[in-house]
């Protein structure tokens, strides 16, 4: 970004480097490890996501219509039709853009996560419950402690990731 790529060109590069850096962990295309990406980038000029396979990008307002800015890549019996790893194709990541004009949270995640609170105004929820009332010094790490607490209870069987940047246009931009 600080050699003024576009957001869209640095995501689909970063997601290229991502997918050789996991390919070249695989002993062979039988023994490869694979994964799924999510990965954002949120600026002045707004915020901007890409992805491969099942892990999430979320734009949740403080007040307002929750959004969820990535679409799986899944096909019949939601079996992935797009991972990272030595036996993937060579599919770019999809990107997307989206210019909030409110206060709110990205959150990034995994299907650990997804699989407990799959709609973003119930992901907005558990992080709403766990603000009331907000202690004093609580961020990001709290609400995805909160998340990720709720996703384990719920039985957590699956790696659960979550990652939340807050962004206040007013205050310090995208």
């Amino acid at each position: 970004m600080r050699t003024g790529a576009l957001p869209e060109i640095a995501l689909q590069d970063a997601a290229a480097h991502a997918g050789r850096a996991v390919s070249a962990l695989a002993a062979s295309v039988d023994a490869a490890p694979a994964c799924t990406y999510v990965a954002a980038i949120a600026g002045p000029e707004g915020i901007w996501c890409a992805w491969i396979g099942d892990s999430r990008a979320y734009w949740l307002p403080d007040e307002g219509t929750c959004l969820a800015l990535t679409e799986d890549d899944s096909g019949q019996h939601d079996a992935l039709t797009a991972w990272l790893g030595a036996d993937a194709d060579d599919s770019p990541a999809r990107t997307r853009s989206y210019r909030p004009q409110d206060p709110g949270r990205l959150l990034l995640c995994t299907d650990g996560l997804t699989r407990h609170l799959s709609d973003a105004d119930a992901l907005r929820a558990v992080l709403t419950r766990a603000r009331r009332p907000t202690p004093p010094g609580h961020g990001p790490l709290d609400d995805a402690r909160a998340l990720i607490g709720y996703a384990l209870g719920a039985g957590g069987q699956d790696n659960i990731t979550a990652l939340l940047i807050h962004a206040d246009r007013s205050r310090r931009g995208y």
